[in-house]
């Protein structure tokens, strides 16, 4: 039981708490990208789910093989995109061998998922705080929801943002950014912060 509850936890810490969005601001532009249609969402989200727990599992049988201390920080984000690179050939190559059909629907999805800052960030995020193989796979799961959940966020308030009703100087992109930066504040203070005045 008490496993459970650590992995139900580590979930929710990395699609809430610690989301790669709102409280890291990795992927901000992908995020807007993909919420202007709300019929990408559920495709993009499987496909940036399924990269991040890949990666987050392959990232972590590197960090066994090779050690990655000390001077590695000089050395470290070449290997993560590799293993990045990796992933993002073998899974349009499979897909292309195995499901020509599936492969010509979601290949626009593993294009935005793979090469998205919020997947690269996901890899340090996961390697500076995760010691145990489950740990990986539950934050990698987890951050790729958590990218989900932000762009559901703002896809439900895209049409608002963009109304005639909203003044014409902050109609669009401005208030966009003031929207995810209100959202920010709010799940920055999920994670405990206290802001001092």
């Amino acid at each position: 039981m008490e496993f459970v509850k650590n992995i139900l936890l580590a979930a929710f810490t990395s699609v809430i708490i610690e989301n790669t969005v709102f409280s890291r601001a990795l992927g901000t532009s992908t995020l807007i990208l993909v919420a202007k249609n709300r019929k990408n969402i559920f495709g993009f989200g499987l496909s940036v789910t399924y990269i991040t727990a890949i990666v987050s599992v392959l990232t972590y049988f590197v960090g066994k093989l090779f050690d990655l201390s000390g001077n590695s920080y000089i050395y470290i984000p070449l290997v993560y995109i590799l293993i990045l690179g990796v992933v993002y050939i073998l899974t349009l190559l499979c897909l292309w061998r195995f499901a020509v059909t599936l492969f010509v629907k979601i290949r626009k999805y593993i294009h935005m998922s793979a090469f998205n800052c919020a997947v690269l960030g996901a890899m340090f995020i996961i390697s500076e705080y995760c010691e145990t193989f489950t740990d990986y796979l539950v934050q990698g799961i987890g951050i790729g929801l958590g990218f989900v959940l932000a762009v559901y966020m703002t896809s439900v308030v895209y049409d608002r943002i963009y109304s005639e009703k909203t003044p014409y100087s902050f109609r669009g992109f401005p208030l966009l950014m003031i929207y995810i930066g209100i959202l920010s504040m709010a799940f920055w203070g999920f994670s405990g912060h206290i802001a001092n005045f």
